[in-house]
């Protein structure tokens, strides 16, 4: 009988494993906040949405309209219930980053920065609490590495005045 080297190869290695897991680099987060509209809205009105994000210093994401088609796009994305349409999306001005050996500057937004969405409140909507979820998709990057792409789930609670 031969000696058991590739079993004790094995649990060496299934040993290791969680040490190794443990020591990738952690993907740095973004801190993202859903501000709704303080007193509420009325059957009929409009109103704006703000997504505030702030990224961790060093981090950036690719713009909503990124120079490079490759690259993924910041964006929202939102599921009104019935009876609010979404309107218009306004995100910032980028700020143009340069990259070593790049033709051109990458489009990015870095810092704290906010996307509004216009909201408009159907006639009917009757009073009471609304939710207005979302999903923001992004690539974070560092000046050297960029990380998998991120859905980031949010949610909007609004209080629909009586008429």
């Amino acid at each position: 009988m031969k000696p058991v080297r590739f079993g004790c190869l094995a649990v060496a290695v299934l040993v290791g494993w969680p040490a190794h897991a443990n020591a990738q680099v952690k993907r740095p987060t973004p801190t993202i906040t859903a501000e709704g509209v303080p007193g509420g809205v009325s059957p009929g009105s409009s109103a704006r949405l703000r997504l505030k994000i702030v990224l961790p210093p060093g981090l950036h994401v690719q713009a909503d309209k990124p120079r490079d088609p490759s690259l993924v796009p910041t964006k929202l994305s939102l599921m009104p219930p019935a009876g609010v349409s979404i309107g218009r999306t306004t995100y910032p001005k980028p700020s143009d980053l340069a990259q070593p050996g790049g033709n051109e500057p990458l489009s990015v937004f870095s810092g704290t920065f906010t996307i509004d969405v216009d909201i408009a409140i159907g006639t009917s909507m009757q009073a009471g609490t609304i939710t207005i979820p979302g999903e923001l998709r992004y690539q974070s990057c560092t000046d050297q590495v960029c990380f998998p792409p991120s859905r980031a789930p949010v949610t909007w609670r609004l209080t629909v005045r009586p008429r």
